[in-house]
């Protein structure tokens, strides 16, 4: 075997590989930039305003990971793929404080 069929088969692999990890690695990278940024916390409500997902969607968010941020919706569960939560606008709903019971 040469040195040549072996860059090349190693060339070929790597681009099918690329090819194969491009959406999981724009989820991943979204994601640690949304971690950083920060703009919404567990338990906001949030209104992603986006053409992708026909308008607006809202919903209250239950966990954040790596790849989706989970939403609480009246429609039910939804997970969003964190590379469309960075490409929408993101209007945050701050819950209000619930005031503390006094005995």
């Amino acid at each position: 075997m040469s040195i040549e069929n072996l860059l090349l088969g190693g060339a070929i692999t790597g681009v099918v590989l690329g090819i194969a990890l491009q959406q999981i690695l724009g989820n991943v990278f979204a994601g640690v930039a949304l971690l950083l940024a920060h703009p919404f916390n567990i338990g906001d409500e949030v209104v992603l305003r986006s053409g992708v997902y026909g308008g607006e969607v809202v919903g209250t968010v239950s966990s954040v990971n790596l790849t989706y941020v989970r939403l609480e919706t009246e429609n039910g569960v939804m997970h969003v793929p964190n590379a469309g939560v960075l490409a929408s606008a993101i209007n945050t709903i701050r819950p209000v404080p619930k005031p503390k019971p006094t005995d």
